[in-house]
């Protein structure tokens, strides 16, 4: 008995660190949806209604400036919610890098020396080679959901999904209402980027999101197999605690 745990533990352990790295990765995909080869669509909204409601202890005003859809693929994605220190953080927690068109086509999201990170609300690519990627087809997307349904999806998300998002390309004006924290800003001012390039300050786009569709999922097996991996390694752990205070029996 001892003897299978023993393995066991060793299988979960690696199949957890070897899926760790493969559910994420975007260049393992080859089925291309047509969808994410087209270009977003972005049409400008007349005498727009000011969305406004309260959260985490600010007073948001959200003016929609565009009806917007893209249809991309993930290339990176970061939850400021689980390190942030701002209230204001927790209502736009997630950034999504995407690409579409010619850099999916052109086959530019696989070069081997292409990387992509994300911190302080941008999106950063390095690469080492000639790639020839097009800021046009690049977008780092702040996304702001008002929808527990749409969150949760959000949350599935992993590198390589290639997804339908539409919305309204916003500008956003928050004004705290509460105690705040030592990083607390009294007011907020966030607008959305509507030109083409994804390119620079002021480029990334502010969607409010009303729809979000996952059109492929990436890496399915890798994704299924790290959390088998994680929740067996988490239920043998809890195994081996309770045995050592001897609230269970044991062969071994």
């Amino acid at each position: 008995m001892s003897f299978i745990k023993k393995h066991l533990f060793l299988v979960l352990f690696l199949t957890l660190g070897i899926t760790f790295f493969t559910r994420n990765n975007f260049k393992s995909v080859e089925y291309i949806m047509p969808e994410v080869l087209g270009q977003p669509q972005q049409y400008e909204i007349d005498n727009p209604s000011v969305i406004k409601f309260q959260k985490n202890g600010y007073a948001y005003e959200v003016t929609p400036i565009y009806d917007y859809e893209v249809n991309a693929l993930i290339v990176s994605k970061l939850n400021y919610k689980a390190f942030s220190i701002e209230k204001f953080d927790r209502v736009f927690p997630y950034d999504l890098c995407l690409i579409w068109g010619s850099n999916i086509a052109s086959g530019t999201y696989r070069n081997k020396t292409l990387k992509f990170s994300q911190d302080c609300r941008w999106c950063f690519a390095r690469w080492y080679e000639d790639v020839n990627l097009n800021w046009e087809e690049f977008s780092n997307s702040h996304l702001l959901i008002n929808n527990s349904d749409i969150d949760k999806k959000v949350q599935s998300l992993v590198f390589g999904d290639q997804i339908k998002i539409k919305g309204q390309l916003v500008n956003v004006k928050a004004i705290l209402i509460s105690n705040p924290g030592s990083f607390d800003a009294s007011e907020y001012t966030w607008n959305s980027g509507v030109g083409k390039t994804g390119l620079g300050a002021g480029a990334c786009k502010l969607i409010y999101v009303e729809k979000l569709e996952i059109l492929k999922k990436a890496n399915v097996m890798s994704y299924f197999l790290f959390h088998v991996s994680l929740y067996g390694l988490l239920l043998l752990t809890v195994w081996k605690v309770l045995c050592f205070f001897n609230i269970c029996r044991t062969n071994s």
